[in-house]
């Protein structure tokens, strides 16, 4: 599992990350992203903020309080049954999930019931799969696993012959869903599903609109660095959101290189140099292209992405990792309504940065 810390800076939440399957009992990392929910004073008079633990990682919720709304401890309590849900359905590290029994069986012919958040996910997942052409692909899930990404852990890394047997089961399109929405069958028996890259965003968006359905409308809802705002701050202003710095340092100090403000949007960011595995004095990151089967390697160290709502942020945020700086930049600027923030390191040692025309600048 992984696991979190909280820090404080000026008011603001930290989470961690784990290196590798075998590190995520023993190394903390820094997040990708520092939710900052305000700063001294009168920014913090008003505010609500709970949190918790979930997907291996943690939450935070930061809301105006407003009149005749239910309880913060309410609240939580329904954040948490939801939470606890969407893990039932899509946790690859629950042998009881939905998506843990269809991917155990290999029977082509049973349809495997899912839920509301199993096949929101999955509708989702194809329409951005089709329109990445692959660069994001829900079936990567043999390979995350033999590269040592999944729940069990590994040592050794895959040689050539055993990544091209593999590719063969980074099926999607071996995925049916019914017409009801309700059932899932599979014509591939070895394919497996991993909604990693997708589900925390989810995850987020799920408690937005729990959020909303309470007549809460100002709100900053944050999974293990996936975000999403409502409305404003108390304090009359945006919510802020901070990118991290890239480091390779696990224990390094977290710093920003940008803080963005958000009204009403979700941004998610996915990055190579933090979550990553060597062996042999070779470095292997977590972003594993699905087309090749191996780590993808480039300058480019991580990418924010914004959206309407946050499963698509986070979805997107992965894809752009495959497609690199180049191909992603020109993909958003054919789809309105993406805005993305590239880091790049340089021969130097520096980091660059670029970003799409509409992403908004900061501090």
């Amino acid at each position: 599992m992984k696991k979190s810390r909280l820090t404080t800076l000026d008011k603001t939440w930290s989470v961690a990350r784990w290196v590798s399957n075998s590190a995520r009992r023993s190394t903390l990392l820094s997040l990708l992203v520092v939710v900052v929910f305000g700063g001294c004073g009168s920014d913090s008079l008003s505010l609500v903020q709970l949190g918790g633990q979930t997907m291996g990682t943690t939450y935070h919720v930061s809301y105006g309080e407003p009149d005749s709304v239910a309880s913060p401890e309410s609240i939580q309590v329904a954040i948490d049954s939801a939470l606890v849900a969407l893990n039932a359905s899509v946790s690859t590290y629950i042998d009881s999930s939905i998506i843990s029994v269809i991917n155990a069986s290999s029977d082509t012919t049973v349809w495997h019931p899912v839920d509301i958040h199993f096949s929101t996910i999955f509708v989702a997942s194809k329409r951005i799969y089709t329109d990445t052409k692959g660069a994001f692909n829900p079936a990567i899930g043999p390979l995350v696993r033999a590269w040592g990404f999944g729940p069990v852990d590994t040592s050794s890394i895959p040689d050539s012959a055993a990544v091209d047997s593999l590719l063969a089961l980074v099926d999607f399109e071996s995925f049916e869903l019914d017409s009801t929405l309700a059932f899932v069958r599979k014509s591939n028996p070895g394919a497996n599903l991993d909604f990693s890259a997708i589900a925390k965003g989810y995850g987020v968006d799920v408690v937005a609109e729990l959020l909303a359905a309470h007549g809460i409308s100002d709100y900053f809802v944050e999974i293990g660095g996936e975000v999403r705002t409502q409305g404003q701050h108390p304090a009359g202003r945006p919510w802020k959101v901070g990118i991290e710095k890239p480091a390779v340092d696990a224990m390094s100090e977290q710093e920003t290189q940008e803080i963005v403000p958000m009204i009403n949007r979700s941004m998610a960011t996915s990055g190579n140099y933090r979550n990553y595995h060597e062996v042999e004095g070779r470095r292997y990151a977590h972003i594993i292209d699905p087309t090749t089967g191996y780590s993808r390697s480039s300058s480019l160290l991580s990418v924010s992405v914004i959206a309407d709502n946050c499963m698509t942020a986070d979805a997107y945020a992965t894809a752009f990792m495959v497609m690199g700086e180049e191909g992603a930049r020109a993909f958003v600027a054919s789809r309105p309504g993406l805005e993305a923030f590239f880091i790049l390191g340089t021969e130097s040692g520096e980091f660059a940065e670029t970003r799409s025309t509409g992403f908004p600048y900061g501090e």
